[in-house]
């Protein structure tokens, strides 16, 4: 059965995700973008706040902002589970500069890798060569399908049913999101996703940039249950 994830960008809502049923904590300020990073002062904020054992994950923006800003203290990362980085606008050596980065952050979190299912328009790489990297990766143990472009829904539907079995055959988690709602949740229940990743449905009114509205995560858990398990 799915769980729940829900992203968030402050202590208050992190505790409403967490009251409503969320199962994991993503961590991103989505007026930064789709992947959009917090300061880590919010990621420790957000980790002192929380009860230890809840799953926290942390989106980290697009990989080619990391050229000209200073690498995270490597204590920032303590207390989270995953990290996540979006490809949009990389060049052709996307697979070498990830590597260069992912070594010189070395032990961490695990990373989920991330798919946009827009990706012409995000300027990325294709999902086949996303997945065929991140199978590679020892340290990667998840891949996220998300949209780059907020205001288009997911194009997720039963014809990505093969690059899916791949990827859960080589062992990684499944992260589905970009643009869902109560109808798209349902849809991609047959898809036996491991997550459903939300931000908008999740807050007041369906607007990603608005608050973050408990009764509409308390919703979203009952649905993401109500999914047809394996």
């Amino acid at each position: 059965m799915p769980r729940l994830l829900v992203s968030v960008r402050s202590v208050e809502e992190a505790s409403d995700a967490l009251a409503g049923g969320a199962s994991i904590i993503d961590i991103k300020e989505p007026a930064r973008g789709p992947l959009g990073r917090a300061d880590t002062e919010v990621w420790q904020a957000i980790r002192e706040t929380l009860p230890t054992g809840v799953c926290l994950s942390v989106a980290l923006g697009e990989l080619p902002e990391w050229t000209d800003q200073p690498d995270p203290a490597r204590s920032a990362f303590t207390g989270i589970s995953y990290r996540k980085l979006g490809l949009a606008g990389v060049g052709p050596d996307w697979k070498a500069i990830w590597a260069k980065l992912r070594d010189r952050w070395r032990e961490g979190p695990a990373w989920v890798a991330v798919v946009y299912s827009d990706w012409q328009r995000a300027n990325a790489p294709q999902p086949v060569d996303v997945l065929e990297e991140a199978l590679a990766v020892g340290e990667c143990t998840g891949i996220l399908i998300d949209t780059w472009d907020k205001g288009r829904p997911s194009t997720v539907d039963h014809s990505w049913l093969p690059w899916l079995a791949q990827a859960r055959q080589g062992g990684l988690t499944i992260a589905l999101a970009g643009g869902l709602n109560d109808s798209r949740i349902e849809r991609l229940g047959p898809l036996d996703p491991d997550w459903i990743a939300v931000r908008g449905a999740a807050c007041r009114e369906g607007d990603r940039g608005s608050g973050l509205d408990p009764v509409r995560v308390a919703r979203l858990a009952r649905l993401v249950e109500s999914l047809a398990p394996r």
